[in-house]
């Protein structure tokens, strides 16, 4: 017994273009109002320091920095953190690694 088949109608074609409710084009400053404000922005805004910063100061410590230690400075998780280290590393930044005796593991940047 031959299989019949089922004549498929064609799918509406998709509609490519989209209407937006907002104008594209967006008024231009002058140049003199633009450089203005960027001057302001600049020195109101304080640069702060980054978190990869902030682990690498704790690292450059005498001791260097337990992981409890950089988790406190960045907020981070213990993944996180050891990301960072290990993203150091591949920085070519040596980092030693000692225990103390309580067998907590402190992190410092080698003396280059």
């Amino acid at each position: 017994m031959p299989k019949s088949r089922k004549t498929q109608t064609p799918k509406p074609a998709r509609k490519t273009a989209r209407k937006s409710a907002k104008p594209t084009s967006k008024p231009q400053a002058t140049k003199a109002a633009s450089s203005r404000s960027s001057r302001a922005r600049s020195s109101a805004a304080p640069v702060r320091p980054s978190k990869k910063a902030a682990i690498v100061a704790l690292l450059e410590r005498p001791n260097g920095a337990a992981i409890g230690d950089l988790i406190e400075a960045t907020g981070w998780q213990t993944h996180s953190v050891r990301a960072a280290l290990t993203g150091l590393r591949k920085e070519g930044k040596e980092l030693v690694r000692d225990k103390n005796a309580a067998g907590v593991t402190h992190y410092r940047l080698a003396a280059a």
